[in-house]
């Protein structure tokens, strides 16, 4: 039986939703029903409690369109957001299905929005649909003295690896990391960067540097995550001037201007 006559059945239907979380590797896969489902390979989970939503929408408006999955609190994966959410997005894909049918169709795509808990055993996933992602306004790139471009990024052009320094939590306190090789760094070298650490299957977590003062590291979002003695890759920061382009040797991308004039043309007034 297919997936459209198990629909149109008026008792042979047996239906069911399948849930897959995704980051990079990394995957958590749930189902509606009372009992585990395999589904191309991969096992999806029952879960104790249930696991619902609040139903597919097609409005052609992204808001609408969300969708809010409600779990137990402790959810696998909504652990990953209990304090500073995850630093890449975690996909949804949403499929429908009957027990006992392999055919099946996807109902829903999009990614991991926030979650809240609105009751002690309760988590509720708000999700934002693919299109969501396309209606965003992209940046646009103004004239300006300082660089606009993100470190490490393409425009950039410096190389993350080359300037990465590895290094073990010796110590911490919540907010921030500590270790001694980081006092041989110039007061502010790594403000502004970040440092990121394995959480297994070839995933990093990642998390900006607020301040660096002597052998500390006070990280934006605290050090929730990280363990005592896990190892970090920390990557300095840029003030996104002339003078730190040079300590990377990266003048020629620079992407400021640094000689712009101090005043406006469109102010009535002639500026030469």
């Amino acid at each position: 039986m297919t997936f459209d006559a198990a629909e149109r059945a008026i008792a042979a239907g047996r239906p069911m939703r399948l849930y897959r979380f995704t980051r990079g590797t990394m995957a958590w896969c749930y189902n509606s029903s009372d009992r585990d489902v395999m589904h191309q390979a991969q096992r999806y989970s029952t879960v104790a409690g249930g696991i619902v939503d609040d139903g597919i929408r097609q409005t052609g408006q992204s808001r609408p369109d969300g969708l809010v999955i409600t779990a137990p609190a402790d959810l696998a994966v909504a652990q990953l957001y209990r304090l500073a959410p995850p630093s890449s997005p975690v996909a949804l894909t949403v499929f429908a299905r009957h027990y006992g049918i392999d055919d099946f169709v996807v109902i829903w795509s999009g990614s991991v929005r926030a979650v809240k808990w609105p009751q002690i055993d309760r988590c509720a996933i708000e999700c934002a649909p693919m299109s969501a992602s396309m209606e965003t306004t992209g940046l646009r790139l103004a004239w300006g003295r300082t660089c606009p471009h993100a470190l490490y990024s393409a425009a950039c052009g410096v190389s993350s690896s080359a300037w990465r320094v590895e290094a073990i939590v010796q110590s911490m306190d919540g907010a921030s990391v500590s270790n001694g090789a980081f006092a041989g760094y110039p007061a502010g070298y790594f403000t502004g960067g970040y440092v990121e650490w394995s959480i297994g299957g070839g995933e990093y977590d990642r998390r900006g540097i607020e301040r660096h003062a002597g052998s500390t590291l006070t990280l934006l979002g605290g050090s929730a995550g990280i363990a005592l003695n896990a190892s970090l890759r920390v990557y300095p920061g840029c003030a996104q001037t002339v003078a730190a382009c040079k300590g990377f040797s990266n003048l020629a991308n620079y992407g400021g201007i640094p000689h712009l004039p101090g005043k406006s043309p469109f102010d009535g007034a002639n500026p030469f």
